[in-house]
């Protein structure tokens, strides 16, 4: 029975302090700008700022935040454009996709008036009051797809 709890003592300590021989494990940093939706710029802020009002729904106000951004220097035109392209497929409506997508199966015509932002918003609150789960996904698709979709 002693033997077993040096032995265990031992082992925990070697697990805890680990091997002296080999390289300690290193994450790589966070690129200087990467475009997505937990995308940052290095050593600005607003671009953090930006995609707070993005998630917030405040189109507006972010599009007015990028142009300052842009005029102040604090933005490239790049990034920019990437997130003023980004705040215009959040805003678009099911309703303004072109006819021929809305002609497939179990087309959720009563979303005509909604959003990409509120047809996600509904889909993470679990709000399924206005259409189905897979509705709201069918929403989503062909907001987002359109381009791919009519290559097609």
């Amino acid at each position: 029975m002693r033997v077993g709890g040096a032995l265990l003592a031992c082992w925990l300590a070697a697990w805890t302090v680990g091997c002296g021989h080999a390289e300690p494990a290193t994450r790589p940093g966070p690129a200087a700008e990467q475009d997505d939706d937990s995308s940052r710029v290095k050593g600005s802020s607003v671009h953090a700022r930006i995609l707070a009002l993005m998630a917030r729904g405040e189109f507006t106000q972010a599009q007015a935040l990028i142009a300052e951004g842009t005029a102040a220097g604090l933005l490239s035109r790049e990034v920019a454009t990437r997130l003023t392209e980004r705040i215009a497929v959040l805003n678009t409506r099911l309703g303004d996709i072109p006819a021929r997508l809305t002609r497939v199966h179990d087309f959720p015509s009563k979303l005509k008036d909604t959003t990409l932002f509120e047809i996600r918003r509904m889909l993470q609150t679990k709000d399924f009051s206005v259409a189905t789960q897979s509705q709201l996904n069918l929403a989503k698709k062909l907001i987002q797809e359109q381009k791919r979709l009519l290559e097609d």
